[in-house]
């Protein structure tokens, strides 16, 4: 009897334990519609601060900047090790833009703006270049939904 019970046991546990994680890839890809408005913010604001008549209108980039972080934090990492490597990249990219631009009464404010815009579209597109890459490994149908908007260069 005693063995009967343990062999269930043990056989509930071996079952139970190897159940596969649920895919957080949909959920986490789903939730990065939140970012879309401050990327495309992002890429207008890089199209201004080329043109030396426009520049002014990306006064507030560390402001959106700043907002793009919270959001991400609102986003939060999931447990997948590769998504959160990726997730957490482009987290200190946004907060490098943060800490590294400068006020935009200084004479050095549209290359520094630009420059932090430029390292966050880059991150930006390798976190969406890694995520493809597992959402084809994942076999999903429809294609990948997220890109960096085109901003003119």
């Amino acid at each position: 009897m005693w063995k009967t019970l343990l062999a269930l046991i043990t056989a509930a546990a071996v079952i139970g334990g190897c159940a596969e994680p649920p895919d957080e890839l949909p959920p986490y890809v789903a939730q990065l519609e939140q970012i879309k408005e401050f990327n495309e913010q992002l890429s207008r604001y890089e199209i201004y601060l080329a043109n030396p008549g426009l520049e002014r209108q990306a006064r507030d980039v560390r402001d959106v900047i700043q907002a793009y972080r919270e959001t991400l934090d609102k986003i939060g990492s999931p447990d997948d090790k590769f998504i959160k490597a990726t997730h957490t990249a482009l987290g200190r990219a946004v907060d490098r833009g943060v800490k590294q631009i400068v006020e935009p009464d200084f004479p050095t404010f549209t290359v520094s703006a630009s420059k932090q815009i430029r390292t966050i579209r880059r991150s930006v597109e390798e976190h969406f270049d890694n995520l493809n890459k597992l959402w084809v490994k994942a076999d999903k149908t429809e294609p990948f939904p997220h890109k960096w908007p085109a901003s003119g260069d």
